[in-house]
């Protein structure tokens, strides 16, 4: 009996509801998710503290572990909540069970990874994923020391002994071995190597970041698993650096010119076959912003403080609710806009903080014709 365990609380220090964040519009938890029900493993339990990711468990109808206020803490460790979710559900686990804990954290572990370790803890090793390393390590030790080489001699790659760092991703180990010694390593080790740039481990905004740019690399960024009801009435998108690349240009009279996407000007058409409208919505009071609106022929909503109360009293004028519009922004000024949108989409430049809420990273960058990917991929739904 395979059981794997994906250890998920609500609080983190480094990123605010670090467990719920997105990379590429798929939230940590359900990346874990995804990936352990296509695994091997016969069981799955999510052990957490929090009502948003328990209601994301259930919908994938896995098994929940209402972890104790003590095993919810910040100096709690792994561990102490495997061996709370042992003490629960141990009954009902054969003897020769073999364990297993994900970390959401690591959002391209792979399903063949998964199915090597537990292969491995079944033959009763304590496995887990790793990469390789090569690099020399120093320690400050009162005054710098070499780990591992010596400090006259660089040994050649080839010649080093082969070395691996865990990338925290998953561990797999025997039941039996790991109540007898309480830590997760408690047989021989077994290293499952893993590619580079699978073993990314997030922990602050800038991991979260490269993820995201590397996940716009290499997958297939869908969001049609976002909707959960018809296409939006509407697409609000900011003006600066989601339809224009951010940078302006300003002549001797004074006159700002920005440079702006052909693309997105088609992309309003192709939109609006779809019933969907685009409105701009911008701080911005600058002509400039008019006269876009006017060549693409949408409405704009200039010099806006608040965002979400302008769009709100525009909406209900129209009889429209938030769950029936879209949001596309880049800066801070667009956060309370896009809390409130069904979907929220923003551009592969963004600022770290609309990086890490937006649902949907664009593989594109402010100016390069945002609205026309977003119009491309509905296309294909």
């Amino acid at each position: 009996m395979k059981i794997l365990i994906i250890p998920a609380r609500g609080g983190s220090k480094g990123i605010i509801k670090k467990n719920l964040q997105t990379v590429n519009g798929i939230s940590l938890i359900e990346r874990a998710l995804s990936s352990a029900l296509k695994s091997d493993v016969d069981k799955i339990i999510v052990s957490t503290d929090d009502l948003e990711i328990e209601k994301i468990a259930t919908k994938y109808a896995v098994e929940v572990h209402k972890r104790s206020e003590q095993a919810s803490s910040d100096t709690a460790t792994t561990e102490e909540v495997i061996l709370e979710v042992i003490s629960k559900f141990e009954h009902e686990w054969e003897n020769d069970a073999i364990l297993g804990f994900c970390q959401v954290t690591s959002p391209f572990i792979e399903v063949e990874t998964i199915n090597k370790c537990f292969e491995e803890a079944q033959k009763g090793f304590s496995s887990f994923s790793a990469r390789e390393f090569h690099g020399f390590i120093w320690a400050n030790e009162n005054n710098w020391v070499p780990i591992g080489h010596p400090i006259n001699f660089r040994p050649r790659r080839q010649d080093l002994s082969q070395r691996v760092m865990e990338t925290g991703a998953i561990y797999c180990f025997p039941l039996k071995e790991f109540k007898r010694i309480k830590y997760r390593i408690c047989s021989d080790p077994k290293p499952i190597l893993v590619d580079e740039l699978r073993a990314i481990e997030i922990d602050t905004h800038n991991e979260l970041k490269i993820a995201n740019l590397f996940a716009t690399q290499f997958e297939i960024s869908e969001f049609n698993h976002l909707l959960i009801s018809d296409l939006p009435k509407i697409i609000f998108t900011d003006f600066d650096g989601c339809l224009t690349n951010d940078t302006v240009k300003i002549n001797s009279f004074g006159r700002e010119k920005v440079v702006v996407n052909r693309k997105d000007g088609l992309a309003v058409k192709r939109l609006r076959k779809l019933g969907i409208e685009v409105v701009i919505v911008s701080a911005e009071t600058n002509n400039v912003v008019m006269h876009r609106a006017k060549k693409m022929k949408v409405e704009a909503l200039r010099g806006v403080e608040d965002k979400v109360n302008t769009i709100s009293q525009y909406l209900d004028k129209r009889a429209i609710s938030w769950s029936e519009v879209w949001y596309l922004g880049n800066d801070v000024n667009d956060l309370g806009a896009m809390g409130k949108a069904q979907i929220s989409f923003c551009p592969l430049d963004a600022s770290p903080e609309v990086f890490s809420q937006a649902k949907v990273v664009l593989s594109r960058r402010g100016g390069e014709g945002l609205l026309a990917e977003i119009a491309s991929r509905l296309e294909k739904i």
